[in-house]
């Protein structure tokens, strides 16, 4: 711990943070405009912290705050996201510091947990010295897709207005009440559009994955097979293929739509900070939208 320490983030270290995030993340990191979005406007808030050594920022971390269904209960929750350490302080325990730091002031926040979809270099410090639980790897499917698709996009959202959980028969998940989905989706500078089938609904995104045109589903509630007509029907031409998250029971409808399981997935683990962590993977429903990066 020596070396560094470690402060509350405050906005005059934005460059910092957004440089930092360039340096390890390239093109895929957040822009100026995403990292505002998502850490300025999120209804539920954000924790963020960097670590300095002397004047500069060698470290940085968040985690996002995010109302739950936890045990059948609406609880507070926090996602460890978008952290980074600078080459020069690798190996000082950057990482391992920030995250502690957080854990203990989303404790106080009354947070029941704190999560993460862990990259390789960061899951053996979640699940050793942070002493998380890993709860299993969600599997991605994709659909390979025409470089011309003809198919007609479904109706549109412009805005989400019902009210309640759109998700409430999920098993533990993030609230996707509309201040949520409006914020999440509708409000992002990212490239998401949202389509309605019946009484649910399914958001469609764009992006560039190892410098190739891909979409995914960012999130998908309701029926099946329409919404995912909706989503190919709604896949710019010349993207290369369609990923999404199917949940438990859900494998045979994606199937049918022309998905199959890809060798990527989500490395999602958790650490109880109030009650206990259910380990069992089918105990959680998550879709890509649910991460930080898609």
């Amino acid at each position: 711990m020596s070396g560094y320490e470690l402060a509350a983030y405050v906005p005059a270290q934005r460059e910092d943070y957004l440089r930092l995030l360039r340096e390890a993340w390239g093109e895929a990191a957040l822009s100026g405009a995403e990292f505002d979005w998502w850490f300025s406007r999120n209804p539920a808030g954000s924790l963020m912290s960097v670590a300095r050594d002397g004047d500069r920022v060698v470290g940085v971390a968040a985690h996002s705050l995010s109302r739950m269904i936890l045990g059948g209960e609406e609880r507070t929750a926090t996602f460890s996201v978008h952290a980074t350490t600078d080459p020069v302080a690798r190996g000082r325990g950057v990482f391992v510091g920030l995250e502690r730091k957080h854990e203990q002031e989303a404790e106080a926040e009354g947070a029941a947990a704190t999560f993460a979809f862990a990259s390789a270099p960061t899951a053996p410090l979640f699940l050793g010295p942070l002493g998380w639980t890993e709860v299993g790897h969600l599997r991605i499917w994709a659909r390979p897709l025409p470089r011309l698709s003809l198919r007609r996009a479904g109706d549109r959202i412009e805005r989400f207005d019902f009210e309640g959980d759109a998700a409430a028969g999920w098993p533990n998940h993030v609230v996707r009440d509309a201040e949520y989905l409006n914020w999440r989706y509708l409000d992002s500078p990212r490239d998401y559009v949202a389509y309605r089938a019946g009484e649910g609904y399914a958001v469609l995104g764009h992006k560039r994955h190892k410098g190739q045109p891909i979409a995914f589903v960012a999130d998908l509630v309701g029926p099946l097979r329409p919404l995912l007509r909706a989503c190919v029907g709604g896949v710019k031409s010349g993207t290369r293929a369609l990923i999404a998250l199917p949940g438990h029971g859900e494998h045979a409808a994606y199937l049918s739509s022309g998905f199959v399981p890809t060798p990527m997935s989500l490395h999602f683990m958790g650490k109880p900070l109030a009650g206990e962590l259910d380990p069992d993977r089918r105990a959680w429903r998550f879709t890509l939208g649910d991460t930080d990066f898609f």
